[in-house]
C-alpha cells in the first residue's frame, strides 16, 4: 500500500512534458532495468518525434521523423500497435543514421520492444522503445505491466498538456486584456489632451483632433499648413505629446527668425574653433531632438542652400557639426509648419521639390478661425479662465454685445488675435466684473465694428439663426449708442423704433 501511495505521489510532481518523461524513464530504469529505453513524443506539428532516453545510466536525446520508416518506431506510430523485434541484426529495418548512432551509444543490438502510448481517449500520444534481450522483452510484453504504466503516463501527460495549454491561453488572455486596457487608456489620454488643448466643438475642430490622433501614432514627417496665428505650433506640440515620443524632447526652431548664416550652426552645432567666436563646443538642435521631435516652424522661409543640407539629414538622419570630420546620428521625427503656399514656392523655384515631398509624408491643414466661428465662444471662455488664473482675478461672463462683435469679426490674425484681444479686455476689467466692449481700447473696438460692416454675405459660420439675429441686433444698438454717446432718444429715432422698444431691447440683450 505504501509503495502504491509513494508511486502515486511521485506522479503528481512533474508539471511539464519533459519532467513527466524523466519520471517515466526513472520508473522504467528502477523497476525494469532494461539495457536501454527511449520515449518519443510528437512535437506540435506531429511530423517529428522528440526523443529522450537512457543508455544504461547515460541520458540520450535525438529527434526522429515520425514517418521515416528507416527507424522502427515509425511502424508503431503508423499502426498504433505493439511491435517486438527479437534482434536488431536485420530483424528491423534500421536505415536512419541517428537511430543507428543511438544503438551504438547504447552498445546493444539485441532486440526492441516498441509500445504505443495512449492518451485518456485511447489515441496515440507517443511511443516507448525498450532495448534488451529478446526473451526478456517477451516476458515484459506478456506481463502487461508496461501497458498499464503507459496508460497512467498517457493520461497524466494529457492533463499536463491541458494544464500548460490553459496556462498559455490564460497568459495570452491577460496580455491581450492588458494591451486593450493600455490602448484604451492611451486613447482616453489622447482624447483628454486634445479636448483640453485644442478647444472647439465645430466640425473643423473635431476633424483636426481626429487627424492629430491618427497621425501622432506613426513616425512619418508631417507638414502643417495654415494662416498666421491659426495654431500650427499648438498642433505640432499635440502631435508630439500624443506620440510614442512624448517623454522625449520637443525641439523647435523658427526658420524665419534666425539669420541665414546661423541656421546651420543652430541645427547641427559646432566644435570649438570651427569659426571665429566658437570658443566651446555647442550641441545643435538636431542632436537635442534625439529620440523626440524636431519642429521646423516657418520652414518655407528657409534658404535654398540650407534646404539641400536639411534634405540629406532627413534622408539619412546623419549630420556633421561645423568643424567636425565625423558624422553623428540622431533619431528624430520632423514636423514642419508654414503659412507659405509651398506648392507655389516649388513652382517658382524658391523651395526644393524633393524636400517638399520629404516633409509632406503627412499633411495637416489648420483651419482659419473664421472657418470655425462657432468655436469663438468656447475659445473666449477658455482664454478668459486662463487669464483669470494667471492674474489672480475672477471674471464674470463675456457680455453679449462683445460676443456679437467677435462673432461678426473675420479675425485675420486668427486664434492668436482673439487671445490678444481678450487679454487686453481682461486687463481692463475689474475683479468680478463682466467683460464687455467698454473694456477694449478705441482702436480695437473700431477695428471690430468696421470689419463687421464689411462682412457682406459670408454667413456660413452661423449655426443658430435666432442667436445670430440677437447678436447682430445687440451689435447694431451698441454701436449706435456709442455713436450718439448714450442718447437713447436719438438712437431710437435713428433706428426708427420707439424709445420704449429700445429700452426693452437694451435690457433683453444686455446692451449698456
Amino acid at each position: 500500500m505504501q509503495r502504491a501511495l509513494e508511486f502515486a505521489l511521485s506522479l503528481t510532481l512533474p508539471d511539464d512534458e519533459t519532467a513527466l518523461t524523466d519520471w517515466l524513464l526513472a520508473v522504467l530504469h528502477k523497476h525494469w532495468q532494461p539495457q536501454g529505453v527511449l520515449v518519443g513524443l510528437p512535437e506540435f506539428s506531429g511530423r517529428q518525434l522528440e526523443c529522450r532516453g537512457l543508455a544504461g545510466n547515460t541520458p540520450v536525446a535525438l529527434a526522429l521523423e515520425a514517418d521515416d520508416f528507416g527507424q522502427p518506431l515509425a511502424y508503431v506510430m503508423l499502426k498504433n500497435q505493439v511491435r517486438i523485434w527479437d534482434t536488431l541484426y536485420g530483424g528491423a529495418r534500421i536505415d536512419n543514421a541517428a537511430f543507428r548512432q543511438l544503438l551504438t551509444d547504447m552498445g546493444t543490438h539485441n532486440g526492441l520492444l516498441a509500445l504505443p502510448i495512449p492518451d485518456a481517449a485511447g489515441k496515440l500520444c507517443g511511443v516507448l522503445g525498450i532495448f534488451d534481450k529478446g526473451d526478456q522483452l517477451w516476458a515484459w510484453r506478456n506481463a502487461g505491466d508496461l501497458e498499464l504504466l503507459l496508460q497512467v503516463f498517457g493520461r497524466q501527460l494529457a492533463r499536463v498538456k491541458s494544464l500548460r495549454r490553459n496556462q498559455r491561453e490564460s497568459t495570452q488572455l491577460r496580455a491581450s486584456l492588458r494591451q486593450i486596457a493600455d490602448e484604451s487608456e492611451a486613447r482616453r489620454h489622447t482624447a483628454t489632451l486634445l479636448e483640453n488643448q485644442l478647444v472647439g466643438q465645430s466640425t473643423a475642430a473635431r476633424h483636426l483632433r481626429d487627424q492629430i490622433a491618427q497621425i501622432a501614432g506613426h513616425s512619418l514627417s508631417v507638414l502643417i499648413q495654415g494662416e498666421t496665428g491659426s495654431g500650427k505650433e499648438v498642433v505640432a506640440r499635440l502631435l508630439h505629446q500624443c506620440s510614442p515620443r512624448a517623454d522625449r524632447p520637443f525641439v523647435a526652431i523658427n526658420c524665419a527668425a534666425i539669420p541665414e548664416n546661423l541656421i546651420e550652426s543652430e541645427l547641427f552645432g559646432y566644435l570649438k574653433g570651427a569659426f571665429s567666436g566658437a570658443q566651446s563646443n555647442k550641441e545643435g538642435l538636431v542632436a537635442q531632438a534625439h529620440g523626440g521631435t524636431l519642429f521646423l516652424d516657418e520652414v518655407g522661409d528657409m534658404p535654398l542652400a540650407m534646404q539641400a543640407k536639411l534634405l540629406r539629414v532627413l534622408e539619412t538622419r546623419c549630420y556633421r557639426p561645423l568643424g567636425s570630420d565625423k558624422e553623428c546620428h540622431s533619431d528624430f521625427r520632423v514636423i514642419a509648419a508654414t503659412h507659405q503656399p509651398l506648392d507655389e514656392q516649388v513652382a517658382d523655384g524658391r523651395f526644393r521639390q524633393d524636400l517638399f515631398h520629404r516633409l509632406c509624408q503627412s499633411q495637416i491643414l489648420v483651419p482659419a478661425l473664421r472657418e470655425r466661428a462657432e468655436d469663438i465662444a468656447l475659445l473666449s471662455k477658455h482664454f478668459i479662465a486662463g487669464f483669470g488664473e494667471r492674474e489672480g482675478k475672477r471674471f464674470g461672463t463675456l457680455r453679449r454685445p462683445l460676443l456679437a462683435m467677435l462673432l461678426a469679426y473675420s479675425f485675420p490674425g486668427n486664434v492668436r488675435e482673439l487671445r490678444n484681444l481678450l487679454e487686453v479686455a481682461c486687463a481692463h476689467t475689474a475683479d468680478g466684473g463682466d467683460i464687455g466692449p467698454d473694456a477694449l481700447p478705441l482702436e480695437m473696438l473700431s477695428r471690430l465694428e468696421d470689419d463687421a460692416c464689411d462682412m457682406g454675405d459670408d454667413y456660413n459660420h452661423i449655426q443658430d439663426l435666432r442667436q445670430a439675429l440677437c447678436d447682430y441686433e445687440a451689435a447694431v444698438i451698441a454701436a449706435r449708442l456709442r455713436y450718439y454717446q448714450g442718447n437713447r432718444l436719438r438712437v431710437a429715432e435713428s433706428l426708427n423704433i420707439a424709445r420704449r422698444t429700445l429700452d426693452h431691447k437694451c435690457m433683453k440683450l444686455e446692451v449698456q
